[in-house]
C-alpha cells in the first residue's frame, strides 16, 4: 500500500522518539505532527503539513498528534504536544489560501474532530484514527466531513469525492439522480435490444411492451438532458456542492500470520524489550535515580494488604491482575516502558510513584502485578490507621480504563467486569 502522509499517533512513539524519527527518516512517506514540537524552541520534530497537486486540486493535508495527557516523553527528550488551539490556526490559515482542499489526519477523539471543525471551516475533511471507536459514516461538522475506519486493519475504507470549487459538501442530488437515471436507461435500452433481435422491424409499432419501453426511453432521454444542464449551470457559476461515497471493505480477520511479518514484530519487541533492559541496568547504577525503597512510597505492596485481609488476597491472587507483571516476562516485554504501567502497582488517579517512566524498571517486587492500591488507592496511610475513609471500597471506571481500552481489551465492560472481579466482603468480629 502507499501513502502520501502518515500522522504521528500515540502507539508511533512506543519505541521512543529517537527510534520514531530514524524510521521516519527512511520512509518513503511523510510522517506529520503540527503539534509535536521541541520543548526549547517549540520547532516543529516532524512537517506539520504538506501539499499534494491531483489532478488540477492542490490538496493540503495537515498531521495532528492526540493530546490527551497519556504521551509521555522521557526527561531526556526534547519534545512536547502543545494543544491544537495553539498549533493549528497559522497553518491552516497558509494552507486555505494555497490549496484547493484541505485535509487533517487527526489522532484526537470525536468530540476534540467537531471542536476543531467548529473552529476552522476551511478544513474540508477530517480522518481520525481514534482506537475507541469503529467504523464511522461521515458525518458533516460545520463544513467538515468527519470519517474513520475500524482500527487495527480490521476494514478498509474508501471514499470516492467529487470536489467542486463551491468547496461545500452538499447531498448527491442531482448527481445521484442523474446516475440512477442513465442506470434505468441501460436497463430499458438492453430489453428493447432483446425484442428488436427477436421481432421484424415492420412489426415494432404493434407490439406493446416495445412501445412501452420506447415511451419510457423517451421520457428518461428528456429527464437526464434537464439534469445534464442543471449540474453544468451549477459548476459553471462555481456553486455545485461537493459529493462523496463512502464504503466500509471488512477484512478476514482469521487469516494466519504472514512469517515473515511476524518475525520482524516480534524482533521489533524484543529490541523495544532489549533497549529497556539497558535502561534500567544504567538506573540501577545512576545516582541521579533514588533507590526504591516499599517503606517509603505510599504504596505498601500486596502483602501489606494480605496482613489484615486475607480472603481478598486469596481470591486477587487467583485473578490476572495478580499475574499480570508475569505475563509480560513471558512474553519478554517486562522492560518496555510502553506496556509497564497497565501491569505494575504506581498509579492511582493523580499520585504516581514518579514522574519519570523509567523508575517503573526498578519496582520492589511486591508492586511488580496489579496490586490491591492500583484498584483502591495507595495503602500507607490506611495500613497506620486502619480507617476505612483512607482506602477506596469500589474502584471508579475512570480507574478501569486507563488500561482496560477499547484497543487492548474490546469485551470489557465496566457494570459486568467490577462484580467478576470484586473481593470476598470483610468479615468483622
Amino acid at each position: 500500500m502507499n501513502y502520501d502522509a502518515v500522522a504521528v499517533g500515540k502507539n508511533d512513539l512506543a519505541a521512543g522518539l529517537s527510534f520514531l524519527q530514524d524510521q521516519a527518516a527512511r520512509a518513503k512517506f511523510a510522517w506529520l505532527s503540527a503539534n509535536l514540537v521541541s520543548k526549547s524552541d517549540l520547532r516543529p520534530l516532524f512537517p506539520a503539513s504538506l501539499i499534494r497537486q491531483v489532478g488540477s486540486l492542490s490538496v493540503g493535508v495537515i498531521g495532528l498528534t492526540g493530546h490527551d495527557g497519556s504521551i509521555r516523553f522521557g526527561e531526556n527528550e526534547d519534545a512536547v504536544l502543545i494543544p491544537w488551539q495553539k498549533a493549528l490556526p497559522d497553518i491552516v490559515a497558509n494552507l486555505a489560501a494555497r490549496c484547493d482542499l484541505l485535509i487533517l489526519l487527526s489522532n484526537n477523539v470525536m468530540n476534540e474532530n467537531q471542536a476543531i471543525a467548529e473552529s476552522f471551516p476551511d478544513i474540508h475533511i477530517i480522518i481520525q484514527s481514534t482506537p475507541r471507536s469503529g467504523n464511522i459514516v461521515p458525518q458533516l461538522k460545520n463544513k467538515s466531513l468527519i470519517a474513520q475506519t475500524g482500527k487495527q486493519g480490521k476494514y478498509l475504507g474508501w471514499m470516492s469525492i467529487d470536489w467542486q470549487k463551491s468547496k461545500t459538501w452538499g447531498r448527491l442530488g442531482a448527481t445521484k439522480e442523474l446516475a440512477t437515471k442513465k442506470l434505468e436507461l441501460d436497463g430499458i435500452n438492453g430489453r428493447m435490444s432483446r425484442i428488436e433481435r427477436r421481432e421484424k422491424k415492420e412489426n415494432l409499432p404493434a407490439n406493446n411492451s416495445y412501445q412501452a419501453l420506447l415511451a419510457s426511453r423517451d421520457r428518461l432521454l428528456s429527464e437526464i438532458i434537464f439534469l445534464e444542464n442543471e449540474l453544468h449551470d451549477l459548476k459553471e457559476s462555481g456553486q455545485t456542492p461537493s459529493t462523496y461515497e463512502n464504503h466500509f471493505i471488512p477484512l478476514e480477520v482469521n487469516l494466519p500470520d504472514q512469517p515473515e511479518v511476524k518475525k520482524i514484530v516480534e524482533t521489533a519487541k524484543l529490541s523495544v524489550n532489549q533497549a529497556g533492559r539497558s535502561q534500567a541496568d544504567q538506573s540501577a547504577t545512576s545516582p541521579a535515580l533514588p533507590e526504591l525503597q516499599l517503606e517509603k512510597l505510599v504504596f505498601t505492596g500486596w502483602k501489606g494488604c494480605a496482613a489484615c485481609h486475607s480472603p481478598q488476597t486469596t481470591f486477587w491472587e487467583k485473578t490476572a491482575h495478580a499475574s499480570a507483571y508475569q505475563t509480560l516476562s513471558e512474553e519478554e516485554q517486562q522492560f518496555n516502558l510502553d506496556c509497564l504501567p497497565c501491569h505494575v502497582t504506581a498509579e492511582y488517579k493523580d499520585i504516581k510513584i514518579s514522574n519519570d517512566a523509567s523508575v517503573l524498571l526498578a519496582l520492589p517486587v511486591q508492586l511488580q502485578q496489579v496490586g490491591c492500591e492500583l484498584c483502591h488507592g495507595p495503602g500507607k496511610k490506611h495500613t497506620a490507621t486502619q480507617d476505612p475513609a483512607d482506602i477506596a471500597r469500589i474502584p471508579e471506571i475512570s480507574i478501569c480504563i486507563r488500561c482496560h481500552t477499547s484497543e487492548r481489551d474490546e469485551e470489557f465492560t465496566y457494570d459486568n467486569d467490577i462484580e467478576r472481579i470484586a473481593c470476598p466482603a470483610s468479615q468483622r468480629q
